[in-house]
Formats: C-alpha cells, structure tokens, sequence
C-alpha cells in the first residue's frame, strides 16, 4: 500500500474480518477524495460485511483512515435497516438524523425530495420514496465517505437520473469519496471512477479493463468468466 496523501479520502489497510475459523474478508484499498467506487460481487461474496466494517458495526482486525485520520464519525452508510420514524414526516426525520432543525433546506434534499414528500409520513411511503430519503440524509450529511449499498433499489428510472446528477454535484463541489454496491449496474450510469470485484476475501482491481469497454456488466461478466470453476 502507498503512503497515504492528501488527495486519499479513505485507506483500508490489512483489513481481517473472520467469523470463527471462517475468513471473510483480507484487503486492502486506497480510493482519492472525488472516487465513486463501484464494488462488485455476487451475494454473500462480503460486500455488506465490509461496509458494516468501514461503518464499526462489527469488529475487524486491520485500519481505516479518513484523510489520513481516524474513520470514526467520518463514513456513514445506508443498510438493510435503517432508523426512521414512521409517525414522522420525511422532514422530521431528516431533521432528527441531521440534527439540524431547518434539513429539509439542505440543497441536496431540496433536489431530491419534493414538498409533498417531505411531509409525508415515513411509515405511508412507498419502498422508492423511503430509499428517495435515506438517500437525501446520506448526501445531505457531513460524512466525508458515504456507502451506497444497492442504492437503485426501489428508484424508477427518472428518479435514478436525478440522484446521478446529486452525486456528480456533490462530487465536483464536496469531493467526497462514495462507495457502492448493486446488481442493477446499469443504474451507476457513467458515475465510477474505481471499479472492484470482491471474490474469496479479497478486492481486485477492474478499473482499466472498465475504462477500456465503459461497460459495467461487460466489466464484470468478462471477471465472473476467468474465475468460474
């Protein structure tokens, strides 16, 4: 691993995660200020796991570093199960998980989520429009790392092409360094910079032959068919 510079948002350096005598994951990874890192891999390959990892959810072996610092309090992430209200409005949630008293002016909900929405209560929402306000408290927090894992479900089309225009604005204006899982890669557009496959605990690095065809599924099915038994 190179030493870490200015330009690094995240490190991961010797990261071990077992469960009992069962290794899960054993990698490393640098990504810059300003990547949108795609991480591919079929289910249960340990996606989830390290973002559970990188979110000190479970425990792990290794270091984590933000900006050459400390990665606690610095990456959020949105998983399986996340804390919302479902007597609260969107707004009052945002708010809460914010804590900030006016977030539903923040630019990057205001982009997101329309008025009707905001005061919606959570628990009458459909399964697209609670993903739509995970994903505005996610973009519209301070983390300087932010976890995507499998963002599109639930999104139609249209909505899937204004978060893709969210993200590139909060890319050219935050630099902020975005991790994101899916099958649906059709719905990262042209967003990633780093793309990696996670197979047999470890990360592999697929970003020149991605830059070469500029097809995801292209990316990763040329992978799946050099290690296939």
């Amino acid at each position: 691993m190179a030493e870490v510079g200015v330009s690094t948002g995240l490190s991961v350096v010797g990261l071990r995660k077992s469960y009992g005598a069962r290794r899960v994951l054993d990698l490393d990874l640098e990504l810059n200020t300003g990547d949108f890192c795609v991480i591919l891999g079929e289910n249960g390959v340990g996606k989830s796991t390290f973002f559970r990892c990188l979110l000190n959810l479970d425990n792990y072996e290794g270091v984590v570093r933000v900006h050459g610092q400390d990665s606690r309090g610095r990456i959020l992430g949105i998983l399986d199960h996340p804390m919302m209200y479902l007597r609260w409005t969107a707004a009052a949630n945002l708010r809460y998980v914010l804590n900030d008293s006016h977030a539903e002016k923040r630019r990057e909900v205001q982009a997101l989520l329309h008025e009707d929405l905001l005061r919606k209560p959570y628990g009458r929402m459909s399964t697209g429009q609670r993903k739509l306000v995970l994903l505005a408290a996610l973009l519209a927090s301070d983390a300087d790392v932010l976890l995507l894992d499998e963002f599109s479900n639930g999104l139609d089309q249209g909505t899937r092409q204004k978060f893709r225009d969210v993200i590139r604005h909060d890319i050219a204006t935050r630099g902020r360094t975005i991790i994101a899982t899916g099958h649906d890669l059709s719905a990262f557009g042209d967003l990633p910079t780093r793309v990696l496959a996670l197979q047999d605990t470890k990360l592999t690095d697929l970003t020149p032959e991605y830059f070469a065809n500029k097809d995801l599924s292209t990316t990763y099915a040329n992978y799946a068919s050099r290690n296939t038994p």
